[in-house]
């Protein structure tokens, strides 16, 4: 039969079938997750949700629309290489009597890490500033993800994301099972990537149980500045090209230590939101001034507990609303040996040879009500953990209280230098 006619009847054949395993795989895997963040909402997710901002109607049917786009677009890339396969161009075993399943296993793996590199470098080649409305537009449109919008992608950006899996199948000969597999593997972690709340069971001490593993935060922080963490599944690239965002490793700490450090506002009408926001610029005018005095009574130096070190508070560079405090003078610089004391408990091999002097012990805490700073995070240096952090400004004094598991709370005092020297001073009178 003509070979025209042949491809005709294989496409009314195949195509279908191709097509309602994508998009059934995108609607299902999508579907699944929003019915859990749905009903186990309130007795664990809530306290998980990244973003206070909430996707609206518009973004879930825009995310939709673009993802069975990207379906069809991924299903005449399956019909191609059911083509090549058919024509002897791609070698796919349907069974395990040429290569087992070790060689199963092995290539799967590998597939999953060549793609991880390969994610990495395309995705940040899309936000060059030539190349991100044609490629990447859609999917950062987003600003506030939801499991619809896995594969929100331009027409430009499905292509070079599906290209990769015909390219590693023409260089290394697959398992038909662990082609389904692996496609099966990312829309699951596509999914779970952009569910809006934390999925993953994370560690709060940053770096250990899944610092290689790509949280929810890790992507959603990605969707609100697209500057920083590149990365698909694991987070070496970011590492090691330095491109993974400076607050990842406490925001994402910070669900395991104390998920409540967050209360979410309510949703409001647009009257009442013009009212508050009135009321706010009011607000603004007549306690100005107070708020500044509050804002330069808790910058500057602090002594810790014991006079052991001396922390400076300051605007935070990636954040200037937040305040952070860093290390600037230590009792007892050096250890026992004589050399210089180092971070040496920080979960990042990397950094445990920096001097403690300068480490930013105090992250982006923000003034809740007066005189009080939550949402941040508190980094020990004595185990290498990061708590939840919460400072309090009473009579002159810090009082910081630092959390892990919600459970386990430590306060500490600190106080003025000045006013621990006068202090001193005054017992010798």
């Amino acid at each position: 039969m003509p070979v025209a006619f042949d491809l005709w009847r294989e496409l009314i054949r195949v195509f279908p079938t191709i097509f309602s395993l994508e998009a059934g795989r995108y609607l299902i895997t999508a579907g699944l997750f929003s019915l859990i963040i749905w009903a186990f909402w309130r007795s664990h997710y809530a306290a998980r949700k990244i973003q206070t901002r909430s996707a609206t109607a518009q973004d879930y049917r825009r995310e939709v629309f673009a993802s069975l786009r990207t379906a069809l677009i991924f299903s005449i890339t399956g019909f191609g290489m059911y083509c090549a396969h058919s024509a002897g161009w791609l070698t796919i075993y349907e069974d395990f009597t040429v290569k087992g399943p070790l060689y199963f296993v092995a290539t799967l793996i590998a597939m999953i890490l060549a793609q991880d590199a390969y994610f990495y470098w395309t995705h940040r080649a899309m936000h060059h500033p030539r190349l991100f409305r044609t490629f990447h537009w859609t999917h950062h449109k987003s600003k506030t993800p939801t499991p619809w919008a896995a594969y929100a992608f331009d027409v430009p950006e499905a292509i070079v994301v599906v290209a990769f899996v015909p390219l590693w199948a023409a260089l290394v000969p697959m398992h038909d099972l662990a082609i389904f597999a692996f496609v099966t593997w990312q829309i699951v972690r596509n999914v779970m990537g952009h569910a809006g709340v934390e999925m993953y069971p994370v560690s709060g001490k940053p770096s250990r149980l899944f610092g290689w593993w790509n949280t929810t935060t890790h992507h959603d922080l990605h969707h609100q500045n697209g500057r920083s963490n590149y990365g698909l599944y694991f987070s070496w690239w970011d590492r090691w090209m330095g491109t993974e965002h400076p607050d990842y490793q406490a925001e994402v700490a910070a669900f395991a230590i104390c998920p409540l450090r967050r209360k979410k506002p309510a949703r409001a009408s647009g009257a009442i939101a013009s009212l508050i926001a009135l009321a706010f610029a009011s607000s603004l005018i007549m306690h100005g001034h107070a708020r500044a005095q509050t804002r330069s009574e808790i910058a500057g130096n602090w002594a810790t507990n014991g006079f052991g070190s001396i922390v400076q508070f300051h605007p935070c560079a990636s954040a200037p609303q937040t305040m952070c405090g860093r290390i600037i003078w230590m009792w007892e610089p050096n250890d026992a040996q004589g050399r210089p004391r180092v971070d040496n408990h920080n979960p990042e091999r990397g950094l445990r040879t920096r001097s403690l002097i300068g480490v930013e012990i105090v992250r982006n805490l923000r003034e809740t009500e007066s005189g009080v700073w939550t949402a941040g995070a508190l980094y020990n240096p004595d185990d290498g953990r990061t708590y939840t952090g919460v400072i309090t400004l009473r009579n002159g004094m810090l009082e910081l209280r630092g959390c892990a598991l919600s459970v386990f709370c430590q306060t500490q005092i600190w106080r003025r230098p000045d006013d621990v020297l006068l202090a001193a001073r005054s017992l010798g009178q």
